[in-house]
């Protein structure tokens, strides 16, 4: 620009001088005669601004008892319904902004905030997930619902049942049937589940508390704290063979008796190295990788050149799974997760001394 501004004073026409070095003409007048930075101007008071004394009267409504939780738009009307005015509804905002109040006025509850839930497994029968999903009947508007309940370790079906209707008392009978089957006194397990109505009914609660059973729930309006059972329910309605719709409960039951038990015994999954889940529940992966391990082994020996990075080596089942590990240094809400049923139950006699 200085140069531009050299060329022009030696008698350069400033058009040639802007074109030939690319330079805008405007951008180079304007830095001839940079704009004045003075102090800025006064703007006058508008001649139909209310009075102070009007200001300060809706200042004090604003924040009166009857309207300080009522925006301007419930104010003025009502104050004209009762013959008063002192200003439309943007004054009234106006007032509200030069105040710094221009916020939410409505009193609402405030919702409670829960701790992300963290479970942690690193054998079988030691966190449950489970949930309820629904199976397409004959009709529309006929539905059958499917209660599963998954070991969180192993992936293993421990317990599933159809019924025609989603209650916390069928639920219950699906939790006790399941404990009973695969759990001796003593021992120790956390059922996962999310927010349903058969899961946070306060029957539910008690029964689980009466089992020693610990209860951990997602959060509200979260899938992904109950991943596992999501992808099961994924795994089950996205099979080729799965059907359309079901004629009865009874053809439900038997179709699921058949891939479920599949699923368990035959099915390699992949979050688990490719073990099927009866094997990793039931303690069989050590024998089953180093079979494995065997076949490969001989492969190796015979066709090394088949094997570029060398030896291939069998993986067994990741030692620790999981639910929101990352977040494993974020403390547990002891009302919601990680409550021990001890707890549980002198909650319970509590509410239930209160009651009486």
């Amino acid at each position: 620009m200085k140069l531009a501004t050299t060329l022009v004073k030696k008698g350069c026409h400033g058009s040639h001088v802007c074109s030939a070095l690319e330079v805008s003409r405007a951008t180079f007048y304007r830095y001839q005669r940079p704009p004045f930075q003075g102090p800025p101007k006064r703007r006058p008071s508008p001649a139909n601004r209310i009075p102070e004394v009007v200001r300060l009267r809706i200042l004090e409504l604003l924040n009166s008892d009857r309207f300080v939780d009522l925006t301007p738009w419930e104010i003025v009307p009502r104050l004209l319904d009762e013959g008063l005015y002192h200003g439309c509804i943007r004054t009234y905002y106006r007032i509200l902004s030069e105040q710094g109040a221009v916020l939410e006025r409505r009193m609402q509850s405030k919702r409670e905030k829960h701790a992300a839930p963290i479970l942690e497994a690193n054998g079988p029968n030691q966190v449950w997930t489970w949930d309820i999903t629904r199976l397409k009947g004959p009709v529309h508007g006929k539905w059958y619902f499917l209660y599963l309940m998954l070991d969180l370790y192993s992936r293993y079906i421990v317990g599933w049942m159809v019924a025609e209707h989603e209650s916390a008392r069928k639920a219950q009978h699906f939790i006790r049937e399941t404990v009973h089957t695969h759990l001796e006194n003593g021992d120790e397990v956390t059922i996962h589940s999310d927010r349903g109505a058969p899961m946070t009914a306060n029957t539910t609660r008690e029964l689980l508390s009466l089992l020693g059973i610990t209860q951990s729930l997602s959060r509200p309006r979260t899938s992904d704290d109950n991943p596992f059972s999501e992808a099961q329910f994924r795994t089950i309605k996205y099979h080729s063979s799965f059907p359309g719709f079901f004629n009865s409960r009874e053809d439900a039951v038997s179709y699921l008796d058949q891939l479920l038990t599949e699923y368990n015994h035959e099915h390699r999954h992949v979050g688990l190295n490719l073990h099927t889940p009866a094997s990793v529940h039931f303690g069989k992966v050590d024998e089953i990788v180093k079979r494995r391990q065997e076949v490969l082994d001989v492969a190796y020996a015979a066709n090394p050149e088949r094997f570029p990075k060398g030896p291939p080596i069998v993986k067994a089942n990741p030692p620790v799974v999981g639910i929101n590990l990352h977040l494993k240094a974020t403390p547990l809400n002891g009302g919601e997760t990680g409550m021990k049923p001890s707890e549980k139950v002198e909650r319970t006699i509590h509410n239930a001394e209160i009651l009486h």
